[in-house]
């Protein structure tokens, strides 16, 4: 069974790919992929494996938009540590998942379903869109309307709505407000990006931005986005790759 793997570190893709060839020899991994642009890229361009081990989050955006760009026909299996809201609309899709870390028996188990359905050739669904409404659907429910910031001995609750950005730089994760303040927060972007709703879009693995901080987007080389926004002194430029960039459109209009 010809097996790509999904995975934007180094070492979980690593570990994977020995578990994978560890259940059964005749499987063959052949690719390991790290990001939205690139997996899609290299499937346009290689034949389809016939199984795909992915991971959910990656530093372009989320790997359902890639299944959905390349209309995929094949099973796959998610890698995920998401909350379990996340967890349903895989089991409302008839899409499988393991939950990180895994080991053998968490392999091999899942291997053996995967074999299970594809000698009985159930048939793969593949309506990945539905997913990801699925997901920021739950993902409504779970929206803070604080984020507590820990400065000294002191702890500050910065409302939600006063969060124009959040940005990742050498390890740390800075909170940005509309008023020009600026606070270092102990959450990953993954954990703002689940706590602070739909009104946040991860454009990419350095910025999580407020609908309401965007001023405008322009076009940019290589048919990718540049977001300009309302506040000034932005640490870096702001770019939607091309494989986010429709989906990133969609989000800003709602």
């Amino acid at each position: 069974m010809k097996i790509v793997i999904i995975e934007d570190e180094y070492l979980m893709a690593e570990e994977l790919e020995s578990l994978i060839i560890n259940y059964n020899t005749d499987n063959e991994v052949v690719a390991k992929l790290t990001t939205v642009e690139e997996s899609i890229s290299y499937l346009n361009e290689h034949p389809m494996p016939d199984l795909f081990f992915s991971d959910i989050q990656l530093p372009d955006g989320l790997s359902f938009e890639i299944f959905d760009e390349i209309n995929c026909k094949v099973p796959v299996v998610f890698c995920t540590a998401y909350d379990e809201y996340a967890l349903e609309a895989f089991k409302v899709n008839g899409i499988d998942y393991i939950l990180k870390p895994f080991d053998n028996n968490t392999i091999g188990n899942t291997l053996e379903k995967v074999n299970r359905m594809m000698s009985q050739k159930q048939p793969i669904r593949e309506d990945f869109s539905s997913i990801i409404a699925e997901l920021r659907g739950a993902s409504k429910n779970t929206v803070k309307k604080n984020i507590l910031i820990f400065k000294g001995e002191k702890i500050i609750p910065i409302n939600t709505t006063e969060i124009a950005y959040s940005y990742l730089e050498a390890g740390v994760t800075y909170i940005y407000t509309f008023d020009n303040q600026k606070y270092v927060t102990d959450q990953s972007l993954d954990t703002l990006e689940s706590n602070l709703g739909n009104t946040f879009y991860r454009v990419n693995r350095q910025f999580l931005v407020n609908r309401e901080a965007i001023d405008h987007v322009s076009k940019y080389f290589a048919r990718k986005l540049l977001v300009e926004m309302k506040l000034k002194n932005v640490p870096d430029q702001i770019v939607v790759s091309k494989a986010k960039a429709s989906d990133f459109l969609r989000w800003l209009q709602e």
